[in-house]
Formats: structure tokens, C-alpha cells, sequence
């Protein structure tokens, strides 16, 4: 293997979990249960390195169930003492060490909620429990939202924060939960509670939980947006801007114009685009391209400038991607000249095809050019 794709290989996120971690587990927990085989659990790490990096997580949580006692809350209770009360000279478990005993729980717990919740509640300090309070809201929904009102009101900050984002409709990597996703009230109950939370932690999982339910409802989100700016004290006007611009984020790339209305930002004719250009016609992957364009103002304004570009896709069709460029308040009369690098540097989120593609200019939701391009490899 090359030097550079061995050291890439070595650095993927996958291989936190790895063998040296679960020696740690294994030492942390045979610390307080003498009779924890640890020597056996540890040949477990045989099996990791052809995993990617969920499975390594659920793995390890196989291993939990095979080497604890059978007896849950026994099991659980361990896990516990392995978290917060780890073994002298050796380093302790946080964050993402602690990913197989969140899984544990909600593969295992879910019959045994008081003492699962009040676990969850522990470790979501050390490591989140954004995807193992999931299923305790899919199969004990009023029972989970009872729970998540009273800990909207923890004094910890993680726990606060669990609120919001274990409960969001569509959280990346996490289960979705269909309920919120047709029906998102009970959760906007949450947000309400947290909205004005003193920590950014907390409110930007408000605004992204917000952005999962304008996916679903446009309009609700718009209509909560709203009713959050409109009510705001003075003290918490500054928390909720910044809230309701990122959690309507989505439905201003894709020109909803009663998001773009309550933010500002209104196209009536305003805006002219003049002079775009790319600097090349062709561009390599890897390579940059530049472009350029001014826009005139025929009166005060505050407008939202974003790009497109339409990438080419392996089925020969467009599809477009927005990206942000800039927001600005224009006077009457004003030229505004921008200039842009989009990189076309190879990522793993994204696949380059060679062909054509293209590149518009959108201005408060409003698509005004566009010109094409090559992509070559």
C-alpha cells in the first residue's frame, strides 16, 4: 500500500475502535467484576479491522452482551462503573470509547426504561446519546417525551442538548424517528423549552432540528420561525436570529419564498447580474474553478447570494448543489463585484463524472444565469 494511502487508511475515523480500546474496556470493567473474562473479550479485536466504523460499534456490543451478566441491570451497572469510576494508571473511557455502551442500552434496555433512561442520562455527559435514546422514543414515546421535558431543565449542558438532538425527526446516522417525521408538535414542545438556552451547544441542535422538520413541513417551520422572532425578549433577540437563520437554511437554498419573505429577503426586480464569467472553459478535478460576476442594485436592498453548480451525475442527467456565497444589504444604486475559487478537489461525500456541467447565479431564491462548463479528469 503507498505511504499516503496506508497514513489516510491509519487515520480513518473507523479505527477509534480499535484493539488498544478494547483492552481499556476490558481492564475497566474486570476493575470492578473480578470474574469478567477479559481475556476472552479481547479476541474480539481479531475481527475489527475488516469493519467500517458502525459495525466495530455493534460488534463490541455483542461482546458486552456475550461477557456481562445475563442479569440487565447488573450488566448496566457495570457499564456504569466502567465509565465514570475507571481503573487507577489507566487512561479513562470518554466520548466515542463509550459509543458501545450507549448501543448496549438500546439494543438490550429497552424493557427496563427507568433504569435505562437514568443511564442514558449519565453517559450522554461523557459521550452522546443522541442515537440510543431513539428507539425508547419509537417504542415508549410518551413515556421518552415526559422524560426529555424534565431533562430540558438539567443543569448539564450534554443532557440539554440531548433534548433537541436526540429527538430530532431525521438525525444523520441515527434511526429515523416516522413518528416526528409525519406528525414533529411533540418535538417542537422541546425546542420551545430550549430555544433560548444559554449555550450555543444547545441552540444550534435547536436550529438543526428545526431544519429536519422544514424538510417535511415547510411551512410549520416558517410559521415556528416566525412566531419565535416575533416573541423574543430583547435579552434573547440576538439567540433566536442566529436560531432561525440556520435552522431555515434548507428552504433559503431552495428559494422558499415565505423564508426568504421573513428573513429579509424579498426579490422584486431589484437585482440585476451583469458580466459573469468563468475563467476557463475546462477544468481538471482536483483544479479550481474561478468565476466572476457584478451585480447592480436599482434600490436599497438586502439580498442572499448563492451558486449552483449542476453537477454531472453517472446517469449522464444534472443535478444542482447550492453553495452560499454572501449576504449583504445594498444601497440604492450599488455595484457589487464578487469573485469566487469553487474547488473541485476530490471528496469522499461526493463522486466527479466528467462532461458538461453548469454554474447559475441565485440571488434572494431568484436563479438568474447560467453558463456551462467542462469537468475532465
Amino acid at each position: 500500500m503507498p505511504q499516503k494511502q496506508k497514513q489516510e487508511s491509519d487515520s480513518a475515523f473507523k479505527n477509534w475502535i480499535n484493539a488498544d480500546l478494547v483492552k481499556r474496556i476490558a481492564a475497566h470493567i474486570q476493575n470492578h467484576w473480578a470474574d469478567f473474562d477479559a481475556k476472552s473479550f479481547v479476541k474480539v479485536s481479531k475481527d475489527l479491522a475488516p469493519l467500517e466504523l458502525k459495525p466495530r460499534v455493534q460488534l463490541l456490543r455483542e461482546a458486552l452482551k456475550e461477557h456481562l451478566p445475563e442479569d440487565y441491570p447488573k450488566a448496566l451497572a457495570l457499564l456504569l462503573k466502567a465509565a465514570k469510576k475507571p481503573k487507577a494508571n489507566l487512561s479513562p473511557l470518554s466520548g466515542f470509547d463509550l459509543w458501545a455502551f450507549t448501543e448496549f442500552i438500546q439494543k438490550y434496555g429497552l424493557e427496563d426504561f427507568d433504569k435505562s433512561l437514568a443511564a442514558l442520562h449519565e453517559l450522554t455527559q461523557l459521550f452522546t446519546a443522541e442515537f440510543a435514546i431513539r428507539p425508547f422514543l419509537i417504542h415508549h414515546e410518551a413515556k421518552t417525551l415526559k422524560v426529555l421535558h424534565q431533562w430540558s431543565q438539567d443543569k448539564n449542558v450534554h443532557v440539554r442538548r440531548l433534548v433537541s438532538e436526540g429527538s430530532r425527526p431525521r438525525l444523520p446516522w441515527g434511526e429515523q424517528l416516522k413518528s416526528f417525521i409525519q406528525d414533529p408538535t411533540p418535538t417542537i414542545a422541546l425546542l420551545e423549552k430550549l430555544k433560548f438556552d444559554d449555550e450555543l451547544y444547545v441552540r444550534k441542535s435547536v436550529a438543526n432540528h428545526l431544519n429536519d422538520i422544514s424538510k417535511d413541513h415547510p411551512q410549520l417551520a416558517v410559521q415556528t420561525a416566525k412566531k419565535w422572532l416575533n416573541g423574543a425578549p430583547k435579552a434573547h433577540e440576538e439567540k433566536i436570529n442566529w436560531i432561525v437563520r440556520h435552522a431555515l437554511r434548507t428552504l433559503l437554498k431552495k428559494g422558499d419564498r415565505e423564508a426568504l419573505k421573513l428573513l429579509g429577503y424579498e426579490n422584486k426586480g431589484k437585482i440585476r447580474l451583469q458580466d459573469l464569467k468563468v475563467s476557463a472553459k475546462a477544468v481538471r478535478v482536483g483544479d479550481y474553478l474561478e468565476f466572476s460576476f457584478v451585480l447592480n442594485s436599482s434600490s436599497a436592498t438586502q439580498i442572499m447570494v448563492d451558486y449552483v453548480i449542476h453537477h454531472k451525475k453517472s446517469n449522464g442527467k444534472n443535478a444542482p448543489k447550492v453553495f452560499k456565497l454572501t449576504t449583504k444589504k445594498m444601497k440604492a444604486k450599488e455595484t457589487l463585484e464578487i469573485k469566487k475559487k469553487h474547488s473541485f478537489k476530490p471528496i469522499t461525500t461526493r463522486v466527479y463524472y466528467p462532461g458538461t456541467h453548469y454554474l447559475e447565479i441565485m440571488v434572494n431564491g431568484q436563479l438568474l444565469e447560467k453558463i456551462p462548463f467542462e469537468l475532465k479528469k
